[in-house]
């Protein structure tokens, strides 16, 4: 028996991130964050700018699924190419719009969920990037290989609240007070009441630097 080419197969997506009513909420959050690009062109007749719509797309698959962005990019129907969308990551970063982006969705979950910052920790993990790029170094534990150090510091429930990255050849303590500094910044620094780290970071100098 053939299938009938006009029945049609309904596809749910591979991950909750991905459902149409999610993406829809959050480009709704966003959109207004973006900002409106300067026209540079001295007669206004430049090529019309592609969708900034299309692009956060592009964006999403990339961060929830983690491929590549040549990827992505096939992924989303190749409406915008790869190179477009990480130009507008670029503009997006400058404008400050990722870590607005963050504070929302922190707050967020703390006026909904509630945020424990009885227990915090700190932990840093090795993550690779075959391809290098700015910020990265070698790996001391893959044959030196190009990759990434992440700090993250996680509240008692394991939401994340604050990080940093470098080489994957930075020692872990020494992003203990950039990372301190990100949550910090969103004015939670104060709300800590114990701080957990592994031994890779027991020294003097972490002492002092959780002192000051």
């Amino acid at each position: 028996m053939h299938p009938n080419p006009n029945d049609r197969v309904e596809v749910f997506p591979i991950m909750r991130a991905l459902d149409p009513e999610v993406r829809d909420a959050l480009w709704a959050a966003i959109e207004p964050l973006v900002p409106t690009p300067p026209d540079t062109h001295p007669l206004g007749c430049h090529r019309a700018r592609l969708s900034d719509r299309d692009c956060f797309e592009v964006m999403l698959v990339r961060l929830v699924t983690g491929c590549s962005w040549v990827d992505a990019e096939r992924l989303c129907g190749n409406k915008v190419s790869d190179t477009t969308v990480r130009t507008r990551r670029d503009e997006w970063q400058a404008a400050g719009i990722f870590d607005r982006i963050a504070d929302e969705a922190i707050n967020g979950y703390d006026r909904i969920m509630g945020l424990d910052l009885s227990e915090v920790s700190v932990d840093g993990s090795i993550h690779k990037s075959p391809c290098g790029g700015l910020g990265t170094g070698p790996n001391p534990t893959d044959r030196a290989k190009s990759g990434w150090k992440w700090s993250i510091l996680v509240e008692a429930r394991g939401i994340p609240l604050g990080w940093d990255a470098a080489g994957a050849n930075c020692h872990d303590s020494k992003l203990l007070c950039s990372t301190l500094d990100d949550l910090g910044g969103r004015g939670m620094l104060g709300e800590i009441e114990t701080i957990w780290l592994d031994r890779g970071y027991d020294s003097d100098l972490t002492l002092q630097r959780l002192v000051a």
